[in-house]
């Protein structure tokens, strides 16, 4: 299987002429060490001084400061203390999957290099105008695979999920799109369990179970009410699905909600085939990788890779 890079990190540089070391400052300030200037950047940040922590996290980053490169790309993908940039944001999450696209799933720092890979979909499935980038469903599918298989990422699996059942940049599979699904709402995702609920309520593609629909409906609504973020969609399909449920489903959707709200959760009936991010590059290498999925490109440079 031959899987090709959509953009290597070099070229989208050279394509933004972004300069990352010239963020905050022209002459920045020396630190006694990249660690330190991490640390810096993040006190000034957490204070809500943007300004002061630029230069320092920028200092970082240039050095490899895998916490410095989060936060970076953080603050301009939210436009937090600053005009929102998704090219500079894009630059620093694309940064971390190319550094760190192998580390180990076990390390403590894996869950933020999968967010970096999560990210990078959602922009090539969007696009990024400003820098050039087109819309890219396929390459988007590539990002979040990685993030849901090798990271086992919720929001990776959530979002593949949707991808296999709109046929977008993948070919349309209901039942593998479902299966993505249960990944993520096994692991208390409420989006993944909503849509998936709504699947087997409907019967859309996978075998019809109303009880476990309303089962994973309502587990989905008490979680995103406990987060404190219920989107809407959420809350409205709960009181429709609520609505049109008799004692019987409402008394076996109870029965399962136990067992789907717990860390083990059962097969559903489908066709089944502290954080220290003030380290560098050279700090998280040989930490004992895994092995990547099959087929999975690892690196997302500039390289075409052969995989049996």
């Amino acid at each position: 299987m031959r899987i090709r890079s959509a953009i290597s990190f070099a070229a989208l540089a050279a394509m933004t002429a972004l300069a990352p070391a010239a963020i905050g400052a022209e002459d920045p300030p020396s630190y006694a060490s990249a660690t330190e200037a991490y640390r810096q950047g993040a006190a000034a940040m957490k204070s809500g001084q943007t300004e002061k922590a630029l230069p320092a996290l920028s200092y970082a980053a240039e050095r490899g400061v895998l916490g410095a490169e989060l936060k970076l790309a953080r603050i301009y993908a939210r436009g937090d203390g600053v005009p929102r940039d998704d090219g500079k944001a894009f630059t620093y999450y694309q940064r971390i999957a190319d550094q760190h696209a192998e580390i180990a799933p076990s390390s403590p720092v894996a869950k933020f290099v999968a967010e970096a890979f999560v990210a990078l979909g959602q922009y090539y499935r969007k696009g990024v105008p400003a820098i050039g980038l087109n819309s890219d469903p396929a390459r988007a599918a590539d990002l979040y695979r990685h993030a849901a298989s090798y990271f086992g990422n919720a929001d990776a699996q959530y979002e593949l999920g949707r991808l296999y059942l709109a046929g977008d940049g993948v070919h349309k599979d209901v039942s593998l799109g479902a299966n993505w699904l249960a990944a993520a709402a096994k692991k208390q995702d409420p989006e993944a369990q909503a849509k998936l609920g709504e699947l087997l309520w409907n019967g859309d593609g996978i075998r019809k179970s109303r009880a476990k629909g309303l089962a994973l409906i309502t587990l989905a609504h008490e979680n995103a009410k406990h987060s404190g973020k219920e989107p809407k969609w959420i809350e409205e399909l709960y009181r429709e699905m609520t609505a049109k449920s008799d004692a019987g489903i409402r008394k076996e959707a109870e029965a399962i909600m136990p067992v789907w709200a717990g860390k083990a959760a059962p097969a559903i009936a489908v066709s089944m085939p502290k954080d220290d991010l003030a380290v560098t590059g050279e700090q998280l290498s040989g930490t004992g990788k895994a092995p990547p999925p099959q087929g999975m490109p690892v690196g997302f440079g500039a390289v075409t890779q052969d995989a049996d």
